[in-house]
């Protein structure tokens, strides 16, 4: 996991930098005059680093691919899911619209043969109101 959070911890360092430059150097700075305009570019650089931020700590959730499938439940039934998507196969992505835009992440999809639906492990801690992903 330490390899994992290494590995994003140098991508964002990469974003950032390359934030700071698409704020502060080359044409910006000639595009970038008004209050309005900085502020707008600001905020779409936010969002965009906060965007990567979600993406990449979900990705890191141990409930993208849960080790036992007794962690996945069934929302209607309560019965343990089987896998939809195989161990080696590429796991289903989804779009989550957030505060900060629209996310992708993957997550593994879990069937129930009793109620015939196809669900997502979802983690909530205690007393969150947070949405499933």
């Amino acid at each position: 996991m330490e390899g994992k959070r290494a590995a994003v911890h140098d991508r964002w360092l990469q974003r950032t930098e390359a934030a700071y430059r698409r704020m502060f150097a080359g044409k910006s700075q000639g595009e970038l005059v008004t209050l309005a305009q900085r502020e707008r570019m600001a905020v779409m650089i936010g969002k965009e680093l906060a965007a990567f931020l979600l993406e990449e700590h979900v990705a890191l959730d141990p409930a993208v691919q849960p080790e036992k499938a007794s962690s996945a439940c069934c929302p209607k039934c309560g019965e343990a899911g089987i896998p939809g998507v195989q161990e080696g196969e590429e796991l289903p992505e989804r779009a989550v619209t957030t505060s900060v835009g629209e996310i992708e992440l993957q997550r593994q999809r879990w069937c129930c043969p009793k109620c015939r639906i196809v669900f997502f492990s979802a983690r909530r801690s205690a007393g969150s109101g947070d949405r499933r992903l």
